[in-house]
C-alpha cells in the first residue's frame, strides 16, 4: 500500500481544530471589543438619539442602509469575501486608527457628539477593511461617507454644530455688507443693520447645505464608481467652499431685501428658492469637476487571503497583538477623557448690599434649554439699584454650547430688538449694548472669565479649542427704561456686578462686598 504524505497543519499536537478556530476568531474580536469600547460614548449617543425620532424617520433609515448595502453587494463582481483572519491593510488601518485618535483629541477640545459619531462610522468601516476583500472595501468607501453624514444628524440636527455655523455665517455676511457699504454688526446669529435687525435662523445656518451637498458629492462618487484620490479631495474642498459661499451669498442677499429695500414678503418668497439655486448650481459644478476623477479599477488579488502590497507588516509576528494593544491604549485614554471633574470653580453669587435682589424664576423656554446642559449653573434676579430697576440673568458653564444670543430670548419675548452696539463700559469691560422695543429699553450683556471679559462669541468658542478659560459665567442685564451706555449709575452697576461674577470665579464667597 502506497503511503499518502500529509502536509504538516503548522499546529501543535496539543491543539484541536476547534480550538485553533477559535483562536482565528479571537484576535479580531479583541480588537472589534477595544474598538468599541473606546468609542462608547457614540455608540451610546447614538443609539439615544434613535429613540428621540419619529418612527416614520427610523424606518426611512433602516431603508435607505439597507437599499445601499445590497445595491453594494450587487454592484460587486462577486459576493464580498470575509476573513476571521484580519489582514493590515494600510488604508484601512489609517482610517481606523485616525479616526480613533482624531475623535479622543475632539473630545479634549471641542466637544461635538456629531463629529464623534461621524468619526466612529469612519473608523468603524476603517475595521471592516481588515476583514474584507480590499477592492470590495474601497469601491464602496463613499457608501460609509454617506452612512457617516446620515447618522449622526438624524436628531439634534442643529445642536452643536448649527450655532457656531450661524455665527461664521453672520459675520460673513457683516463683512460683504460693509464692502457694499451697509453699516452692520453681527451679534451671534443676529445682524444688525442701521435701520432693521436680521435674523440668521437654523435655515440659514448652512449645516442643511452643507450636508444635503456632501451626500450628493460621495453619492455621486460611488454611483459613476470615482476613485478617491488627492484630485476627489479638491473636488470635496470645492463643493465644501462653493456651499459656504452660495449660502453667505443668499444670506446678505435676503438681508438686503428685506431690511435695506423693505421688501420683508419679498424676501419671505425668494428665501427658500434662492436656497435651492445655490445648493443645484455648486452640485452641478461639484459634478462636472468629479468627471475628471478617474474611475475605480480593482485590484488584481486572487481573495481575501491575498496579501496585496498595502498589506503592512505581513511576517510580523507582534504586528496584529500590537494594533489591538494600541487601540485599547486609545480605548483607555477615550475613558479617561470622559472622566467626571469639578471644572466649575465657581462660588455662589452674592451681590453688594446696594442691590436689592429677589430670585425668579427661569420662564419655560430657558427651563427647557438649560435643561439640556445640568451642569450648568443659572441665576435669575429682580433687582433695584439706586434708581436702576430690571432683571438680570447669569448662565455659568464650561460648555460654549450652553450659550445663546441673550437678544433671542428679547426677540421669543417679544421684545423687538432696534439696535446692538459694542460698547467699552469700563476699561475692563467689553459688552453689547441693546436698545429694545422702539427705544423704550435698554439692555446688556458680556461673556466673562477669570481673565477675559468679552462680547465676542467666538473668543468663547476659542477659550475651549485653546484649553484656557474653561469657566465662564454670561451676564444679561434688562433694564425696566432706555438708559445709555456712558450713564455713570450704569456704569457703576456694571462694575459691581462685574466685581461680583469675578470674586465667584475666582472661588471667593464675597460676603462683606458693598457698592463702590
Amino acid at each position: 500500500m502506497q503511503r499518502t504524505n500529509i502536509p504538516n497543519s503548522d499546529l501543535p499536537d496539543a491543539v484541536s481544530p476547534n480550538s485553533a478556530v477559535k483562536l482565528v476568531w479571537l484576535a479580531p474580536f479583541l480588537l472589534a471589543l477595544a474598538w468599541f469600547w473606546a468609542n462608547i460614548s457614540a455608540v451610546k449617543w447614538l443609539l439615544s438619539s434613535f429613540v428621540e425620532i419619529p418612527t416614520l424617520y427610523k424606518i426611512l433609515i433602516g431603508f435607505l442602509i439597507v437599499a445601499l448595502v445590497v445595491r453594494s453587494i450587487g454592484n460587486s463582481d462577486r459576493p464580498p469575501g470575509f476573513s476571521p483572519n484580519f489582514v493590515l491593510r494600510r488604508y484601512p488601518l489609517l482610517l481606523m486608527l485616525g479616526a480613533g485618535i482624531c475623535s479622543i483629541a475632539l473630545q479634549y477640545i471641542i466637544d461635538i457628539k456629531q463629529v464623534t459619531v461621524l468619526l466612529f462610522i469612519l473608523g468603524t468601516y476603517g475595521l471592516c477593511g481588515l476583514i474584507v476583500e480590499p477592492n470590495f472595501w474601497r469601491k464602496n468607501l463613499p457608501v460609509a461617507g454617506l452612512l457617516a453624514c446620515i447618522l449622526p444628524f438624524n436628531s439634534q440636527f442643529n445642536s452643536g454644530l448649527g450655532l457656531p455655523a450661524r455665527v461664521l455665517t453672520a459675520q460673513v455676511v457683516e463683512q460683504l455688507l460693509s464692502i457694499l457699504h451697509v453699516g452692520a454688526i453681527s451679534s451671534y446669529d443676529i445682524i444688525i443693520l442701521e435701520n432693521g435687525i436680521a435674523h440668521v435662523d437654523v435655515p440659514c445656518s448652512g449645516i442643511k447645505t452643507l450636508l444635503v451637498g456632501t451626500l450628493f458629492l460621495l453619492a455621486a462618487t460611488w454611483l459613476e464608481g470615482r476613485k478617491l484620490t488627492l484630485k476627489w479631495l479638491a473636488v470635496g474642498a470645492a463643493n465644501f467652499l462653493m456651499l459656504v459661499s452660495a449660502n453667505a451669498a443668499r444670506v446678505a442677499v435676503l438681508v438686503l431685501v428685506s431690511e435695506v429695500f423693505k421688501q420683508p414678503k419679498l424676501a419671505e418668497i425668494i428665501h427658500v428658492p434662492l436656497g435651492i439655486v445655490g445648493l443645484v448650481c455648486a452640485c452641478f459644478v461639484t459634478w462636472l469637476m468629479l468627471q475628471r476623477i478617474p474611475k475605480f479599477q480593482p485590484e488584481k488579488t486572487s481573495g481575501i487571503s491575498a496579501k496585496p502590497n498595502s498589506e503592512l507588516l505581513p511576517n510580523h509576528p507582534l504586528a496584529k497583538p500590537g494594533i489591538i494593544v494600541a487601540v485599547t491604549v486609545l480605548a483607555v485614554i477615550g475613558q479617561l477623557s470622559h472622566v467626571e471633574t469639578s471644572k466649575m470653580a465657581i462660588a455662589p453669587l452674592r451681590w453688594p448690599e446696594y442691590i436689592k435682589s429677589d430670585s425668579i424664576p427661569l420662564n419655560a423656554s430657558e427651563q427647557r434649554f438649560f435643561g439640556n446642559y445640568p451642569d450648568t449653573q443659572t441665576q435669575k434676579i429682580r433687582f433695584v439699584a439706586d434708581n436702576l430697576r430690571g432683571s438680570l440673568l447669569t448662565v455659568a458653564s464650561t460648555s460654549w454650547q450652553t450659550y445663546h444670543a441673550p437678544e433671542l430670548c428679547f426677540v421669543a419675548s417679544g421684545i423687538p430688538v432696534n439696535r446692538i452696539e459694542k460698547k467699552q463700559l469700563t476699561p475692563e469691560i467689553t459688552a453689547r449694548w441693546l436698545s429694545l422695543k422702539n427705544n423704550q429699553l435698554s439692555a446688556v450683556y458680556w461673556l466673562q472669565s477669570p481673565q477675559l471679559t468679552t462680547d465676542n462669541f467666538m473668543i468663547r468658542i476659542g477659550s475651549d479649542l485653546t484649553n484656557k478659560n474653561h469657566n465662564w459665567v454670561l451676564v444679561s442685564i434688562l433694564f425696566n427704561s432706555s438708559l445709555q451706555a456712558e450713564n455713570q449709575e450704569v456704569k457703576k452697576f456694571a462694575i459691581n456686578v462685574y466685581d461680583t461674577v469675578k470674586k465667584s470665579l475666582q472661588g471667593e464667597m464675597n460676603e462683606n462686598s458693598t457698592g463702590i
